[in-house]
């Protein structure tokens, strides 16, 4: 139980990376984050960034990063980037250590300025986004006290970065997420209302209110904030249709990143609003694949794979079956084939049209790999079953 409750603090757990991608100085520089001239390139970047335009983040800052060249947060900007590659294929554990050595060493770069300057705004930013990001990569990975030892790093960096900057409006984002989970906890899990006094008091109305404000008014975290809207409202508020709009403006917003566009078809796909999945998918992989966008291997394995289920409950099976065979061929190529979810579901599907179709020679080999996979289990004792009653 104590693991599950972990789990779902990984969204709390988030409101201390993004409260800003802002920026940090050297003992000789001015707080950045109070210069009105620096925002507006600051934001620029940052959404670059999350758009995967890097170089275009490289030239919203550029005249800064010539100016202060030792700045701590071109490093941080480095580990948001690489952040990307990390979120784009989360079956892939081979970037971790490297992303966790490019937020150590922020962090580290901002301690070292504090020791200089103990209420630069800047650098205790630093501090609560790169170990933030750690502390929910760590949760990712399931390693949960090594998570919350770096969310407890990332929360007392936040609460004095509260004292120095009460009015820093990306400040809601964290604030509206707090208000929200420690309403939302105690709630949905009742074991949690006994040791409930260690949470702050919650409001659910209150902290959907800041992360709508945070989405519109804060400089550099308006995704996050969006995002985390549309979290919160389609697992949690059952308010799809609202969860749904967020998303769509994230892709739209953000054309080259894979990861808002496969949020989004997948809750289309659990709104049983087919007909737009299928024209965002094919839409979407055709300008992955005319505009050479990176990870278009992972944009359809997925896609591909949700494209097949709609087509199958349409009873359209040979456009089904082309799309799961194209799916499960993309999952080979990537790594960790045999833990990656969409392998296992596209090749169960596609072994049980085949078989269903007669064609039991193309089916069992389908049906073998899938049921030798680690992930989806319900998938592979599926495939298991078929083929101990059929083979």
């Amino acid at each position: 139980m104590i693991k599950k409750l972990v789990k779902h603090f990984r969204y709390p757990l988030i409101l201390f990376f993004l409260l800003g991608c802002s920026i940090s100085v050297t003992a000789q520089v001015p707080e950045l984050i109070n210069n009105p001239q620096f925002r507006p390139d600051a934001q620029a970047a940052v959404d670059s960034i999350y758009n995967f335009n890097f170089d275009g983040a490289d030239k919203a800052i550029s005249q800064w990063k010539q100016k202060y060249p030792k700045y701590p947060l071109w490093t941080l900007l480095d580990g948001m980037k690489f952040w990307w590659e990390v979120l784009s294929d989360m079956e892939d554990t081979s970037h971790d250590e490297q992303f966790y050595h490019i937020m150590k060493k922020a962090n580290y770069q901002a301690g070292k300025l504090l020791n200089d300057q103990p209420k630069n705004a800047d650098a205790l930013i630093i501090k609560v986004i790169s170990n933030g990001y750690i502390a929910r990569q760590y949760s990712n990975r399931g390693k949960w006290l090594t998570s919350l030892n770096y969310a407890r790093k990332a929360l007392s960096a936040y609460n004095y970065l509260k004292k120095v900057e009460p009015d820093l409006a990306d400040l809601k984002l964290a604030e509206g997420l707090k208000l929200y989970y420690s309403a939302y906890l105690p709630e949905a899990y009742p074991v949690v209302k006994t040791v409930s006094w260690f949470l702050p008091e919650g409001d659910k109305q209150k902290g959907l209110k800041l992360l709508r404000e945070a989405s519109k008014q804060a400089i550099f975290a308006r995704a996050e904030a969006k995002y985390f809207l549309g979290n919160i409202n389609y697992n949690y508020q059952k308010n799809y249709g609202l969860a749904v709009r967020y998303f769509e403006e994230l892709a739209s917003q953000y054309p080259r990143n894979n990861y808002y566009a496969r949020i989004l078809v997948k809750s289309y796909f659990k709104q049983h609003r087919f007909g737009k999945a299928l024209k965002f998918v094919n839409t979407t992989l055709k300008r992955w694949h005319h505009d050479h966008l990176p990870y278009e291997e992972v944009m359809q394995e997925e896609l591909l794979t949700w494209k097949g289920q709609i087509l199958e409950q349409r009873g359209e099976l040979s456009g089904a079956l082309a799309s799961y065979k194209k799916a499960f061929s993309a999952s080979k190529s990537l790594p960790d084939t045999k833990n990656r979810p969409f392998y296992v579901v596209s090749g169960y599907n596609a072994g049980k049209i085949l078989y269903q179709e007669g064609k039991l020679t193309e089916a069992k080999t389908y049906l073998k790999n899938v049921s030798k996979a680690s992930a989806e289990s319900d998938y592979r004792d599926k495939a298991k079953q078929l083929l101990s009653e059929n083979f």
